[in-house]
């Protein structure tokens, strides 16, 4: 069984570039090169794979390597590219990934599964009345890596939306989604598998002299990290079931992570299921103290549940193998 992990340059901060160009690194092969380096301790055959302009080169590659399975795809592009030409690949579908924010909290509310309430600005000129409480939070509708997100993005008053309306509108070249913030405990909850998932012990972020998870806060690893969450055994429960439900009703597969807000009434608010989750399980920087990859919160639950990287990346891995049928070729026993 052969895994080619894809990586590709800037997957994490392309859309970030648009606003702080300077302020931004790219941790996109490191990033690969953590799950190719786990996956060959686990036993497995693994190449890394650039992902090329020309969908035809990656092709060639594939080929050229003869790849069973695809790791690590990381746009809708390369999921479009690898379902039509019918490869195998780990992570969420054509079905799923190309959802917005919002697509997916209206199935979310479908379900009748809690998330706040919302409304959708096409740009600063535009923004429809607004019937939502107080302060409000407005984010790009399919933003990656809290890109765009700073402190201004909590909206306290009606005079102050159009500014951040714009920001999102124009210089990431998104709409932005709207919603009430909820004041409580920011959570995010990693979920690996498909047939059986498995979730992944909690994961609280603390904020670090901010107000809110910002692109710098996240990407440069100042969060204070709670992992195991400190909740109760209902509270977890709760949380845990609620985030299991989401995973599956948007047909989520081998691994996301289900990001949350705890209201103070206990209520997990459902605020977005990231496809591409970071699964680093470090944080590493250069000799002159400048980062060179971010640590995935779901890194952190995985060491939370005592898995090394190699048993970590492998179950996710597993996964999609279990999932499309092959046959696991050097006859490795699959990690239930």
């Amino acid at each position: 069984m052969k895994a080619g992990i894809f990586w590709r340059k800037l997957r994490n901060v392309e859309q970030q570039m648009r606003l702080t160009s300077d302020k931004v690194y790219d941790d996109a092969y490191e990033e690969a090169y953590h799950h190719y380096s786990a996956l060959k301790t686990a036993g497995y055959d693994a190449c890394l794979l650039q992902w090329k302009k020309d969908p035809r080169e990656t092709f060639d590659d594939i080929k050229k390597e003869n790849i069973d399975i695809i790791f690590n795809a990381s746009s809708t592009k390369e999921i479009a590219f690898l379902e039509t030409f019918g490869i195998p690949y780990v992570g969420s579908g054509i079905d799923l990934v190309p959802l917005n924010k919002a697509q997916r909290k209206e199935i979310v509310i479908y379900n009748k599964l809690p998330t706040p309430k919302f409304v959708i600005a096409d740009d600063a000129n535009r923004i429809p009345e607004i019937n939502l409480n107080y302060p409000l939070f407005a984010k790009p509708i399919a933003g990656r890596g809290s890109a765009g997100i700073g402190e201004d993005n909590i909206i306290y008053r009606k005079e102050e939306l159009p500014r951040v309306v714009k920001k999102i509108t124009e210089n990431i070249g998104q709409r932005a989604l709207i919603e009430e913030f909820i004041e409580g405990r920011e959570i995010t909850v990693g979920i690996i598998g498909y047939k059986k998932p498995i979730v992944l012990p909690i994961v609280e972020i603390g904020y670090n002299s901010v107000k809110t998870n910002t692109f710098e806060h996240k990407m440069y690893d100042k969060e204070i990290i709670y992992c195991p969450a400190d909740f109760s055994k209902e509270e977890e429960r709760r949380i845990k079931n609620t985030a299991l439900k989401i995973y599956r009703v948007l047909n989520a597969k081998d691994y996301s992570r289900i990001d949350m807000i705890i209201g103070k009434n206990g209520i997990p608010y459902f605020l977005e299921l990231n496809t591409f989750a970071g699964l680093t399980m470090d944080s590493k920087k250069d000799e002159y103290g400048d980062m060179k990859v971010h640590h995935g919160y779901m890194g952190y639950s995985a060491k939370a549940a005592g898995m090394t990287s190699s048993e970590f990346i492998s179950t996710i891995l597993e996964s999609g193998i279990e999932r499309y049928g092959l046959k696991n070729k050097d006859k490795r026993k699959l990690i239930s």
